[in-house]
């Protein structure tokens, strides 16, 4: 890893001391360093600020520290690059990341000698029609979500997989999560856990009006198709919790595999069932 590129999260001061020791880190290993143009401010190192889109493209990695928000943000900019991200934890939960900060430093010599593996986790990408044409396309980690506005009443969505109708709800949205994403929204939701290698997406009703709706497992390289037949007010489409984009009736969301995959990179040893009983279980 010669060239490295690093994100962070300027909010907290620690992520920023955190941010300074890794840079100096990887400068005294000889590494060429860039920083996202907020990194470079909030560092006080304008000279190492990346320049243009393809920067991003020609690095060998993406050091991301804050919490799975901000390496959320990172993996959706690099990800169509190929670029493997490592994720740093100084946020809250850190759930998607690879390390804490304290033990940043050692670990990282780990990394940059080599000793790591590279995860990939499906993505999606939303596609909005209307009227038959493409307006609108977003690209995810964990979810696409349609949801109701704040004044809203339920919406009423049809459902397809594939050439088939498998659903109506009447609710306040629906999630199409990643494996990946299975353990954010769509958990709060009611769905279920998903060990994030296997290759699939979940549906799930948010809040439907009905006991009888329950997730659905659907194949990464099924189509699923999501109809918007009524609503009374305002209803949207976001991607790992942007700002949505408006829908009306009438509109079709089709969510399908991303032509790329995430690339997280992990130390040997990593298992998801450690990282789902520390982070949710408090075990």
């Amino acid at each position: 890893m010669r060239k490295v590129a690093m994100v962070l999260n300027g909010e907290k001061p620690s992520t920023l001391e955190t941010g300074a020791q890794i840079l100096e880190r990887l400068q005294a290993r000889g590494a060429e360093v860039l920083l996202a143009p907020s990194a470079a401010r909030h560092l006080g190192r304008p000279d190492l600020a990346m320049a243009g889109e393809q920067a991003w493209a020609a690095v060998d990695v993406l050091i991301v520290l804050g919490g799975d928000g901000t390496l959320i943000r990172a993996v959706q900019r690099v990800a169509p690059y190929g670029v493997p991200v490592l994720g740093i934890n100084t946020g809250h939960l850190g759930f998607l990341t690879a390390m804490e900060s304290g033990e940043a430093l050692s670990r990282l010599d780990r990394v940059l000698d080599g000793e790591y593996v590279l995860e990939e986790r499906v993505m999606l990408r939303a596609a909005v029609e209307r009227e038959g044409v493409p307006v609108s396309e977003l690209s995810a980690l964990n979810d696409a979500v349609i949801s109701k506005g704040p004044r809203a009443r339920m919406v009423h969505l049809e459902v397809s997989v594939g050439e088939t109708q498998v659903a109506r709800y009447r609710a306040d949205g629906v999630i199409v999560a990643t494996p990946t994403g299975s353990t954010a929204y769509s958990l709060s939701a009611g769905g279920p856990v998903v060990d994030p290698t296997v290759d699939c997406f979940l549906i799930t009703p948010i809040c439907p009006h009905t006991m009888s709706a329950r997730s659905i497992v659907v194949g990464a390289d099924d189509a699923v198709a999501i109809r918007v037949v009524a609503s009374p007010g305002e209803v949207g489409l976001s991607a790992d919790g942007s700002d949505p984009f408006p829908l009306v009736p009438g509109d079709v969301v089709r969510v399908e595999r991303a032509p790329y995959p995430a690339r997280l990179v992990r130390l040997p040893g990593y298992r998801f069932y450690d990282v789902l009983r520390q982070k949710l279980s408090g075990v």
